[in-house]
């Protein structure tokens, strides 16, 4: 019996299916891929952004395979919803094989061990240190064999320590899971708001919807010139890589160089990076906010400027006024979150009486789930949360506080970003710890800065592949292809779940298989450590004499303040140029990173839409979002080619 014979209900029993078991092939090969790319090849970070080029390049082929499955036989096709589905499970698991969970959840369990020798972590650390969350014993001389193989791979003969493993991971996840529910929870409350009341451009949603909606799309001759110039370029420029006598076409100008005077001389990373891919998605952005983006960041640098020019010692971690940026920006988040918040004050309001019962709900299956569900199950999850670690070894409150600033601050910040401002890379400029104890000087006990240590190493430093952005994605995404609500929550579960085993299998037996020392350093050398070695000083209590600059909470209310006057005068005034959202992230690595393409993005558009109006919008629009596509297939390409040949691969403009 094939798709086209039986009853109805069998052929939708062989639909689905067939639909479960590709996405699982999928979810598997995307997982090997992006760990494979990322920590052996260690060229081009394929997974990490919460649009993967990885994901883009696989759902091209996939839809390639499916035009040719529908000249054969039509019912043979997948259906656009049956594509959307298969995109969200390769997109789960490539942002989870990645920053979003595994290349942090394995290494902060070993690492404090294996670099404790010369450190004196074995008396500051191991005495507060939670056995059951780690795979090794603390009261044993350390590293044991367990560690040791994991770092300088297994000898022959021997066997990977699985069950050690499989139990200290197991608990780490109930917490994992208790967050990405309580994220799941988050974006159900606010994709109404989001997606409907507001209407946000979700831009990282474009490309993948309309590859699945083929059509004129696949024929239109913009679309395919905008990915011929990257594909020129980076194809160019890794045959450069390998032929050095062949010319290059250089994508990246750093700016630093140019101030050599001091006190100039001491400005932090400042660098020219031109990315197609990021053009073409902040060409689908507001033009008052992609100005705000590019601004705020060049009035960032000219502050910084300033500083230095009045003696300000921007760069020094402890100096009394570093980083005073960075606290205007932290300051800036909040202030963001309470405007979030306050635009939905009237949905959110509407939330809390159907929570109560005081209000009829929304009709069923408008919503992954209920908003009594939601709403209630955020609470609950959030319970969960600060009981789990109040048991890893924090105090109650502290636990409420760093969560609290994680789920609804910088979750909910960096979810706007995605899908107000296209954002690729949700990475902030200031932890929950920085917050608390403003820059760790700090009265907490040594067991807080111990289980400290490793929720900001894995969960609250590196924000790149948050899933609240994913969710909210996706929703906006089903809502475009008309894929059951029910039918995508299945989905999301099933799919974290697969992606999380699979992940977690292959990510354990490559250390092993090949030591860790010889893997991508960031993810198994400087993460897991940083925050033990922040720590360490205070963990003698040294830092509670230690005062707190006045400054540092000075700039951060003042960046608070600032923020919200953005606000009111967004509110208040018709074109008002700045955007609250600009100011908060321009000390962020994604703006950082990507300012200058926001500049040339603002300096196409603006002329763009005043001289041509939505008619030539979109009519461009394929353009650049071939750009995006060009730009992410080459990555994937020079990705398999670097690990399966060794091939040297150009530079991509996305560190």
């Amino acid at each position: 019996m094939g798709l086209h014979g039986g009853t109805q209900a069998e052929r939708t029993l062989i639909r689905i299916g067939r639909t479960l078991l590709a996405g699982t092939l999928l979810t598997a090969l995307t997982s090997v891929i992006v760990a494979s790319a990322e920590l052996i090849a260690q060229t081009i970070q394929i997974g990490m952004m919460q649009l993967p080029p990885v994901v883009i390049a696989l759902l091209f082929l996939l839809v390639l395979f499916n035009r040719g499955l529908a000249r054969l036989r039509r019912e043979w096709a997948f259906t656009t919803p049956e594509l959307a589905v298969l995109f969200v499970m390769m997109l789960f698991g490539a942002m989870l094989a990645s920053r979003g969970l595994m290349e942090r959840l394995i290494p902060t369990q070993v690492g404090v061990s294996y670099y404790a020798e010369g450190n004196r972590w074995e008396t500051l650390y191991f005495p507060h240190i939670r056995p059951e969350i780690v795979p090794w014993d603390p009261q044993q001389p350390q590293p044991e064999p367990l560690v040791k193989h994991f770092y300088q791979r297994l000898p022959y003969g021997q066997s990977i320590p699985w069950g050690a493993w499989i139990a200290s991971t197991a608990r780490w996840l109930v917490l994992i899971g208790a967050v990405f529910f309580a994220f799941l929870c988050i974006s159900v409350l606010l994709r109404k708001q989001w997606v409907e009341n507001e209407r946000l451009a979700f831009p990282l949603v474009q490309l993948p919807l309309e590859l699945m909606r083929e059509g004129e799309f696949f024929r239109n001759r913009a679309f395919w010139f905008g990915a011929l110039v990257p594909l020129f370029v980076f194809t160019l420029n890794g045959l450069h890589r390998n032929i050095p006598t062949l010319p290059e076409i250089p994508l990246n100008l750093p700016l630093k160089p140019f101030f050599v005077n001091p006190p100039y001389d001491q400005i932090t990373f400042f660098s020219i990076y031109f990315s197609f891919a990021a053009v073409g998605f902040f060409f689908l952005i507001p033009t008052e906010l992609l100005f705000s983006f590019w601004f705020f960041y060049l009035l960032s640098k000219a502050l910084e400027i300033l500083g230095l020019g009045l003696g300000f010692d921007t760069t020094a971690k402890h100096a009394a006024t570093a980083g005073f940026v960075k606290w205007l920006c932290s300051g800036a988040f909040f202030g963001v979150a309470l405007y979030i918040l306050y635009s939905a004050r009237h949905h959110l309001r509407y939330i809390w009486q159907v929570a109560t019962g005081q209000a009829p709900p929304p009709p069923p299956g408008s919503e992954l789930m209920s908003y009594r569900v939601a709403f209630w199950g955020l609470i609950a999850s959030f319970l969960v949360i600060v009981a789990w670690s109040a048991w890893a070894g924090m105090d109650w409150w502290l636990a409420g506080v760093v969560f609290a600033i994680y789920l609804l601050v910088q979750g909910l910040v960096m979810a706007r970003c995605t899908a107000e401002g296209g954002l690729l890379i949700t990475e902030g400029c200031f932890t929950p710890m920085d917050v608390v104890t403003m820059e760790k000087y700090s009265l907490l006990t040594p067991r807080n800065l111990t289980a400290m240590a490793f929720l900001d190493a894995m969960l609250f430093r590196d924000l790149r592949g948050i899933t609240l952005t994913g969710y909210l994605d996706t929703q906006k995404l089903s809502d475009e292809v008309r894929l059951h609500r029910k039918t995508l929550f299945q989905t999301l579960l099933g799919g974290i779940v697969l992606a999380i085993v699979v992940a977690f299998a292959f990510q354990l037996w490559l250390p092993y298989q090949y030591g860790a020392l010889n893997l991508y350093g960031y993810v198994y050398q400087r993460q897991p450590i940083q925050f033990f070695q922040e720590n360490a000083p205070f963990m003698g209590g040294g830092g509670a004499e230690t005062p707190v600059p006045a400054f540092r909470p000075l700039f951060f209310g003042l960046g608070f303040v600032m923020t919200l006057l953005l606000a009111w005068a967004r509110a208040v005034w018709v074109g008002f140029p700045f955007h609250p959202l600009g100011f908060a992230m321009s000390a962020t690595w994604g703006v950082v990173i990507l300012w200058f393409s926001m500049l040339v993005a603002w300096l196409i558009k603006v002329p763009l839409l005043r001289y041509g109006g939505m008619a030539l919008y979109r009519r461009a629009r394929p353009f650049f979002l071939g750009l995006i596509f060009g730009e992410f297939f080459s990555a994937a390409v020079w990705a398999l080619l670097a690990l399966l040949f060794g091939v040297e691969t150009p530079n991509y403009p996305w560190p």
